[in-house]
């Protein structure tokens, strides 16, 4: 992933579950699955966790609670917890399948 100018991650904001995925511009290939994340859940009081996206998308509550309301946006990895994000881009996913085609169509 290339291209970033002035913001250090493409982001998806995941607005049920309140999750904000973030990409790093830089550092990932090949299959999404192991691709290496930034998840905060905001509804919680965790600290950002560095995982593997494989593992975030195999979590019950991603799972259980189709159909997601995911927009898109670049960001600093500075956001704060009660942010209001503009989305470049608002997608409705009902499967792990349109969550991936989501991913490809912005070329990560």
């Amino acid at each position: 992933m290339s291209g970033c100018v002035s913001y250090k991650f493409k982001v998806f904001h995941f607005q049920e579950l309140d999750w904000l995925l973030y990409f790093p511009c830089e550092g990932n290939k090949g299959k999404y699955c192991g691709y290496t994340v930034v998840l905060k859940e905001r509804k919680k009081d965790n600290a950002d966790n560095s995982v593997k996206l494989g593992d975030i998308v195999e979590r019950r509550e991603l799972e259980e609670h189709y159909p997601h309301t995911v927009g898109f946006f670049k960001g600093s990895g500075e956001e704060a917890v009660d942010c209001n994000p503009q989305y470049m881009e608002l997608r409705i996913i009902t499967n792990i399948d349109e969550f991936w085609l989501f991913l490809n169509a912005l070329n990560l």
